[in-house]
């Protein structure tokens, strides 16, 4: 007996072999299923250099639309939303879909700020001529026009009081480096300015759910490398929850070569661990 034909909706399916071995190899994806990665046309001014900091006085932005370089001053920033609880006693949400377009209206960076469901770090360019536009519920995100955040980066908000008396209020800096390894959160970021060109690995992965790194190469198609988060299972009995080791099988790991004037977007990720293996 031979085996079957793969089908969808009724018709055979041609598996596209160049495809599979390229993201099995690489954990990019290439061929038809590349377009589903890319739910609109991103913004040409992602391949203009990286702006500086300017050291402005810290904003805080609400639900609303904003100007840069009218509303709000222009330059590289560091984000910070505010926590949320969910639990019926103590309900306090601060969530917002903040999206940047460009003066053509197509988007430059988009991230959902949420305590579960998005990270509530990132760091990207303010350019001027965008508008930012933000829709949630009682949103809160801290700007800083500073690579990293300040002593007291909630200066501007107030975080919810039950998390504060957990001891549950702790902030990553966007971006940390320590040798050869990156730690960096979602954002734009360009190479060799916030990170060195070469041959990068992806170490691990934190996010609420698998996601995607783009990567802008000027003069060439943006390419998209899948992040797929570690599996962990758990056995859970009347003693609570303990997390089972497991085997992982044998994969190559996610690899990728970095150029100058490169950008890379890590998309919706809490922290994305690099490790830089070798020179370009």
């Amino acid at each position: 007996m031979g085996v079957r034909q793969p089908l969808y909706d009724g018709q055979l399916v041609e598996p596209d072999g160049e495809a599979i071995t390229t993201y099995e190899k690489t954990g990019e994806v290439i061929g038809e299923e590349k377009k589903y990665y890319f739910r609109y046309a991103f913004s040409e001014d992602i391949y203009q250099p990286s702006l500086e900091y300017t050291e402005e006085d810290s904003v805080l932005l609400t639900d609303g639309k904003y100007e840069i370089g009218e509303d709000l001053p222009a330059g590289r920033v560091s984000l910070l939303g505010n926590e949320s609880t969910f639990v019926p006693d103590n309900y306090e949400g601060h969530v917002g879909n903040l999206k940047i377009y460009d003066g053509k209206g197509e988007v430059y960076f988009e991230n959902l700020f949420h305590s579960l469901y998005g990270p509530l770090v990132a760091q990207v360019d303010f350019r001027p001529g965008h508008t930012i536009e933000i829709v949630g519920n009682d949103a809160e995100i801290s700007v800083f026009y500073t690579e990293n955040f300040p002593e007291d980066p909630y200066e501007l908000m107030d975080p919810p009081p039950i998390l504060e008396n957990l001891g549950r209020i702790g902030v990553e800096q966007p971006l940390s480096k320590d040798g050869e390894i990156v730690n960096l959160t979602t954002g734009i970021y360009e190479v060799g300015v916030h990170l060195e060109a070469g041959i990068y690995e992806v170490v691990d992965v934190f996010a609420p759910q698998s996601t995607e790194l783009y990567l802008f190469r000027e003069g060439e198609e943006p390419r998209v490398f899948e992040l797929t988060l570690n599996e962990i299972i758990y056995n859970v009995d009347a003693e609570g929850m303990e997390e089972i080791p497991e085997e992982a099988p044998e994969v190559d790991p996610i690899q990728f070569e970095l150029q100058d004037g490169d950008k890379i977007y890590p998309n919706l990720v809490s922290a994305l661990v690099l490790s830089r293996v070798a020179d370009e």
